[in-house]
């Protein structure tokens, strides 16, 4: 099946489940499906439930869940987050106003888990995504206790990714596993692929803010870096700097810059050190931990067209 059927039916699943009882929940539904994006949450769940067999269009009413989960945390974040667009389009706040947005995004929630409620294996699948929406808040309750911190550590970083982006990865795996019927370790194990491959979105995506093209990308380099976002890049660097730049970091961080700008004080830096090199290489190695799991599946061509998924997420060590 083609991408842009699958984005049919899950916009047209999306359409389905989200209700219209106020006019401005018409907004609301036309601007999750317009906003779009690749769906790719429930398009991995797609290709784990072909590659375990599974012929059937059930992965249709889980991924759309799954994608109104996401949907809703969108919505909630650009109002935390104080964003103006979304995907080059106008954040809904801007539009509506952060009442009626938050108001929305808790609307889809309980769109989805209406939903859920009526599918064959809600029962398993309940506290699967349940757990995302938990994830999702403690996630954005640590992200915002570190904020424009340069204390953060990798530790911290990895738990806030984890429960902000790689969660619903897991939960989109683990749900194919469950559908599927497998045993309580082989859902451990897909899961575990799931999340991992969430992880690898958000670091790749953190690659290409400092190293990516900005006409491929569609946005402006170095924002996170302007924002002083610590992400994994810049996490890297700070371990490789003396005490005496990780102190000059620090100053300039916290906005008493002299002299010399944020942004080239760690460019210049991120050169010297060949972090760019190293992010990409780490990648490489997490796309081929990945892989190995795949080829489990022997002779799926959806094993296979994930495996191209995959291959597409390598990033150049060099620019």
């Amino acid at each position: 099946m083609k991408s842009a059927m699958l984005l049919r039916k899950i916009d047209a699943k999306l359409d389905a489940i989200i209700h219209e009882d106020l006019t401005v929940l018409k907004k609301v539904k036309k601007h999750v499906i317009k906003s779009g994006g690749k769906r790719i949450r429930p398009v991995l769940h797609f290709y784990l439930l072909r590659m375990l067999g599974d012929e059937s269009e059930r992965w249709v009413d889980t991924g759309a869940i799954g994608e109104l989960i996401h949907g809703a945390s969108l919505l909630h974040d650009d109002v935390i987050d104080e964003a103006r667009q979304r995907r080059g389009r106008p954040a809904m706040h801007t539009l509506e106003g952060n009442k009626t947005t938050i108001l929305a995004g808790d609307y889809l929630l309980a769109c989805g888990f209406e939903h859920l409620s009526t599918l064959e294996q809600s029962v398993e699948l309940l506290p699967v995504f349940t757990g995302v929406i938990r994830d999702l808040t403690v996630g954005e309750l640590l992200q915002m206790r570190w904020e424009n911190n340069p204390a953060l550590t990798q530790k911290n970083y990895e738990e806030i990714i984890h429960r902000k982006t790689a969660s619903l990865f897991g939960a989109m795996a683990e749900s194919a596993g469950i559908l599927q019927g497998l045993n309580s370790a082989e859902r451990e194990r897909i899961r575990d692929f799931g999340l991992r491959m969430g992880r690898l979105f958000q670091i790749r995506d953190d690659y290409l803010d400092y190293f990516g093209d900005s006409k491929k990308e569609g946005k402006a380099l170095y924002q996170d870096v302007h924002r002083r976002l610590v992400t994994f890049p810049l996490l890297q660097l700070m371990k490789k700097l003396s005490v005496a730049e990780k102190r000059e970091l620090k100053k300039r961080w916290t906005g008493s810059e002299n002299g010399q700008p944020i942004q080239d004080f760690v460019l210049e830096r991120m050169q010297k050190h060949e972090i760019r090199k190293q992010v990409a290489l780490d990648m490489e190695e997490e796309i081929h931990r990945l892989m190995k799991y795949l080829r489990e599946y022997p002779g799926s061509d959806y094993r296979n067209k994930l495996v191209d998924r995959l291959s597409d997420l390598l990033v150049p060590v060099q620019g």
